[in-house]
């Protein structure tokens, strides 16, 4: 009996491991860069792709006006040395992420 009752469960654990591996392959993958720009409150102020904020600038086709070397700048500028606006500096951030966001927002259509 005690056999029959592993065996049950063991089938039992397969199914939902099958299942949950399924049900993750299904999922959207998020860009990293996009998951950044949430979790750092990006679009609390500024509008990406008609989402988001109208409190600073719309980085909806920042690309076209900036290159990603010039928008990592300003990621990193030191807020006292701004002349306008409000936007924390991301200095801290490791150098991966910053290029991350950087890129993104430089290759947005």
């Amino acid at each position: 009996m005690k056999s029959l009752s592993a065996i049950v469960l063991i089938v039992c654990s397969l199914i939902f491991i099958t299942a949950s591996a399924i049900a993750a392959d299904d999922t959207p993958q998020i860009d990293p860069a996009l998951e950044l720009i949430h979790a750092l409150g990006c679009k609390g102020c500024h509008m990406i792709s008609a989402d988001g904020g109208s409190l600073a600038t719309d980085l909806t086709k920042i690309g076209s006006r900036m290159s990603a070397k010039q928008i990592k700048a300003q990621l990193i500028a030191d807020p006292a040395t701004r002349t306008t606006g409000f936007m924390p500096s991301y200095r801290s951030l490791p150098e991966k992420d910053l290029g991350r966001i950087s890129e993104y927002l430089y290759t947005l259509p």
